[in-house]
């Protein structure tokens, strides 16, 4: 989700015309599909049929009909990002109302619809962008493509009014750092086992969102300087009184990138190559650059809104909203706008009227530690099982797992 917070200056030497993209070399595969055949499951089911490439004016979106979101999108941050072009009029989201679409460069029969959306969101979901609005400002056309539908993705609202805007706004400080020669954001999401039913509506909603920043520096042009944020599509706690957040808790390790590859089907390699970056050396650059962001006076604003959204949707009954519904309208001089606030409590109502409950906890923290553990934690069980067999007979064990995994999502 895209907040109005001012946009940061990005590295002078880059530009963001529609011109430098065309000129960019990213046909060095023989297929983009190859990108994402990074697990079993992606090289036997993606094609260029079920997995399309949509090349909008500043982002690429490699859209996947199977699920109806993105699988991913890549952004070039450059020196305009998030700015104006100064032949057109400014743009302010505050005053403009969310042009939400479908893509018609996609079926509509291959998209989700905003009614299907509006469902999701009685249950605390909401539409996450992938490119973020206010990174791409240039000119209303530019802006009005984010709001496709093929840049959305189901997320939780806490998460994407949260989490997901420190992370967007991190991505877009790297810019201050001059002596970034290129730097580019891989925003992706991986698919949940199971669908969700929202009353009647059948939607696959992520498990986990990730973003890929790969940057090159003209002092190592044969390195590619890599990290990879990955956090569950979930709710968590940000503790809005803090004057700086640390996000190294949610970077992968560079040596679990292959799990990750396993994981979300990205072959990173070939990522690489395709977007004209180094890939035969590939380091890390948090010892290089700081992995947190200063929470100014609108950011921790922006996480205390983020909270109250939570406080709302994950209401235990209806008496419990009413209360909570009093205490956020005391807050309105201080959010200025409860619009979003409303619009959330009145979801939570219908729902809670309907005897329906949500399985979700409320806002905790969530970390790489805690996905690592919980991944431990399987593999223990799984090597004291593999006591009572052969290693051929495990391996066995685990095709049969990836069979069912493959129906599961299929169904």
């Amino acid at each position: 989700m895209e907040w109005t917070i001012p946009p940061s200056i990005v590295s002078k030497s880059m530009t963001n015309s529609s011109s430098s993209r065309k000129n960019m070399n990213i046909n060095n595969l023989t297929n983009y599909t190859q990108i994402l055949q990074g697990n079993r499951y992606n090289r036997e089911k993606l094609n260029d049929k079920n997995l399309l490439l949509l090349k909008k004016q500043e982002f690429d979106i490699f859209y996947s009909t199977i699920y109806k979101y993105p699988l991913l999108v890549a952004e070039t941050i450059t020196a305009m990002t998030g700015f104006t072009d100064p032949n057109h009029s400014p743009i302010d989201r505050r005053k403009i109302e969310d042009p939400f679409r479908q893509d018609l460069e996609v079926p509509t029969n291959l998209q989700y619809t905003l009614k299907d959306y509006k469902a999701y969101m009685e249950y605390g979901g909401s539409m996450g962008h992938n490119a973020p609005a206010g990174q791409h400002k240039t000119n209303m056309d530019v802006y009005n493509e984010t709001f496709v539908l093929t840049n959305i993705t189901p997320q939780e609202m806490v998460f994407n009014s949260g989490l997901w805007v420190l992370m967007e706004q991190w991505c877009r400080h790297l810019g201050r750092n001059t002596r970034l020669e290129k730097v580019m954001v891989f925003t992706g999401s991986i698919p949940a086992k199971l669908d969700s039913n929202f009353r009647n509506v059948i939607m696959n909603v992520p498990s986990k969102m990730f973003k890929i920043i790969c940057i090159k520096m003209p002092e190592n042009p044969n390195i590619c300087h890599m990290e990879i944020f990955l956090c569950y599509n979930k709710p968590y706690s940000i503790n809005y009184a803090l004057q700086k957040y640390d996000l190294t808790h949610y970077l992968v390790p560079h040596t679990q990138y292959s799990q990750f590859q396993k994981e979300s089907g990205i072959d990173l390699k070939k990522l690489l190559e395709y977007y004209g970056f180094p890939y035969s050396i590939i380091k890390p650059f948090r010892a290089h650059l700081n992995i947190s962001i200063n929470l100014n006076p609108a950011l921790r604003l922006q996480m205390k809104k983020s909270k109250w959204f939570g406080r709302l949707i994950y209401a235990k009954n209806l008496d419990t909203l009413e209360r909570e519904w009093i205490e956020c309208k005391k807050l309105s001089a201080e959010f200025q706008n409860l619009e979003f606030h409303q619009e959330y409590y009145q979801f939570a109502k219908l729902r809670l009227k309907r005897g329906s409950q949500l399985s979700r906890t409320i806002p905790t923290n969530y970390t790489w530690m805690s996905i690592r553990h919980s991944n431990t934690k399987n593999k223990t069980k799984s090597k004291s099982k593999s006591t009572l067999t052969k290693n051929k007979g495990t391996k066995t064990k685990n095709r049969i797992h990836i069979g069912k995994h493959t129906k599961r999502i299929t169904k």
